[in-house]
């Protein structure tokens, strides 16, 4: 990244269920009610070339996805979504906020899957650039309360994984969320005014 980066990206993470996608339109609302220029995402997703790889992905379509190539697929649709939006973004000012990031991969396609955790994360470097968020929000929810959230919709491909391969994914957060900087814990069980408030005193604290 040549340029220099005077844009925030705000990630949020979490299990499927846990309320990101909510969060992220509440925050979009709450700056852009301030006057701040932005620009949410979704991975998989974000660009055309994403959007396909993420109907790939969570169709269930009887395809049989190895975990070594959902991963590459994540990996596609993530350096497509950095190099078209949010590092263009970033340059202009711009607060990126996306729904998941490169620690989703780890999470999901490194102790979910068991591909190998460092593979999981070179795969990342590459694709990220060397791009960090500025802040990581993890809203966690235990397994209970997945399903209740879950239960009542059509199941994508992977939400049709079995309680196992969440107990491994969401013990995959907890532990890489120590490590990872600027990152944020929150209990995702609380009402969606409570999360929101926890966020914005983070986030505009940092804009």
């Amino acid at each position: 990244m040549e340029a220099e980066i005077s844009g925030k990206l705000v990630v949020f993470e979490g299990l499927d269920g846990s309320g990101t996608t909510s969060q992220s339109k509440i925050l979009s609302e709450h700056l852009g009610d301030r006057g701040f220029s932005v620009v949410q995402v979704e991975e998989p997703g974000g660009t055309e070339l994403g959007r396909k790889v993420r109907n790939l992905l969570l169709e269930d379509r009887g395809l049989d996805i190895n975990p070594l190539s959902e991963l590459f697929l994540f990996e596609v649709s993530r350096a497509q979504l950095v190099k078209k939006k949010i590092i263009p973004g970033l340059e202009e000012g711009k607060v990126i906020i996306s729904d998941r990031f490169a620690i989703s991969s780890v999470a999901y396609q490194g102790h979910g899957r068991g591909v190998p955790i460092d593979q999981v994360k070179q795969l990342n470097e590459i694709a990220v650039e060397g791009l960090e968020p500025d802040v990581t929000f993890f809203l966690d929810i235990d397994l209970k309360e997945r399903l209740k959230r879950t239960g009542n919709r059509k199941p994508d491909r992977i939400e049709k994984e079995e309680m196992e391969f969440y107990r491994r994914v969401r013990q995959g957060y907890l532990e890489e969320i120590k490590s990872t900087s600027n990152a944020v814990v929150i209990d995702g069980s609380l009402s969606k005014e409570e999360i929101s408030s926890k966020v914005n005193s983070v986030v505009d604290k940092i804009i």
